[in-house]
């Protein structure tokens, strides 16, 4: 994925953007002033600065537009290396739920817990 987010509670630092074509959202980084405004960032530049986040990404996305830019497509994943991750994940989902269910790693309990 070519996109990069960082979300970040109010007042903290934000990052978004598209590194291929240097067009970032960003607030509180180095790149732009600590103001607390969402900054567009092309090629280096401030392009414009915002108070709220959707109007920041409106002009985002009228500049990635005009970029006329489009993602490499990803690698094909062969069908064995699908089915490689797809067991794997089976059996974590299985060993997660065998240990939430095992009676022994419940949490809780004492003396009287079995009677």
């Amino acid at each position: 994925m070519t996109s990069q987010q960082s979300a970040a509670p109010l007042g903290g630092r934000y990052k978004q953007g598209v590194p291929a074509i240097d067009l970032f959202i960003e607030r509180g980084t180095e790149r732009v002033p600590c103001d607390h405004r969402y900054h567009v960032v092309e090629r280096g530049a401030v392009i414009a600065s915002f108070s709220t986040l959707r109007a920041a990404r409106r002009q985002y996305q009228e500049r990635l537009l005009a970029a006329n830019y489009t993602p490499t497509p990803a690698e094909p994943i062969s069908a064995e290396e699908r089915l490689r991750k797809e067991n794997l994940e089976r059996d974590l989902l299985r060993s997660a739920s065998y240990w939430a269910e095992s009676y022994r790693y419940g949490g809780g309990g004492g003396k009287l817990r079995h009677r």
